[in-house]
């Protein structure tokens, strides 16, 4: 007899831990998970490692609805993924600002490069008697310095995801108005 209520106590041993594991409300998970995304926040995770950011904060929120209708084992386990969501965002975002920061330098770069070109297509429209309104450059060329002066308030702001998608604008139309000159003076040569 003692045999057998020993070995349903044994197998009965388990469940009880399982139970009493589950049966608090996870108010320290709770907690480090909330620190992990305002940590993750503070590294700009919101932006540079958004997919990330947004699903521990989502896992959160309904950790939270968990705990409300008193599911706590279930809560414990999701706020405990979200933790290393939240940790895996912080440390994204400080990789991808770094490849932002080094983006928006190459940018730089490469819009002074392609001026310089752009410089040199327009004196070579001008020989071919291109009528491309030199005005019309002119507003477009103050414009482009104006954009560039605010992504380098942005870079010199840590503002890296800003001042890469304003240099890439800005890269992207002057590398444009260059490829459209060309394509009249090679016209204009046939």
């Amino acid at each position: 007899m003692k045999k057998g209520i020993w070995v349903v106590g044994l197998m009965l041993f388990p469940f009880l831990l399982l139970i009493l594991g589950c049966a608090g409300e996870p108010t320290n998970e709770l907690a480090a998970a909330k620190d992990a995304l305002e940590k993750a926040r503070v590294a700009e995770a919101d932006k540079y490692a958004a997919d990330l950011f947004t699903q521990a904060e989502n896992s959160i929120i309904e950790a939270e609805n968990l705990i409300a209708q008193e599911k706590y084992g279930e809560a414990k386990k999701l706020l405990k993924d979200a933790k290393s969501v939240a940790d895996q965002a912080a440390s994204q975002a400080q990789i991808k600002k770094e490849e932002a920061k080094t983006d928006v330098e190459d940018f730089f770069a490469e819009i002074t490069k392609v001026r310089g070109e752009l410089k040199d297509t327009q004196s070579k429209a001008k020989e071919w008697g291109i009528p491309k309104s030199k005005r019309e450059l002119t507003d477009e060329i103050s414009r482009w310095d104006e954009e560039l002066k605010q992504a380098q308030a942005e870079y010199d702001a840590g503002n890296y995801y800003s001042a890469k998608e304003l240099a890439s604008k800005i890269y992207q139309e002057v590398k444009s108005k260059n490829d459209e000159l060309i394509e009249m003076i090679l016209a204009k040569q046939k």
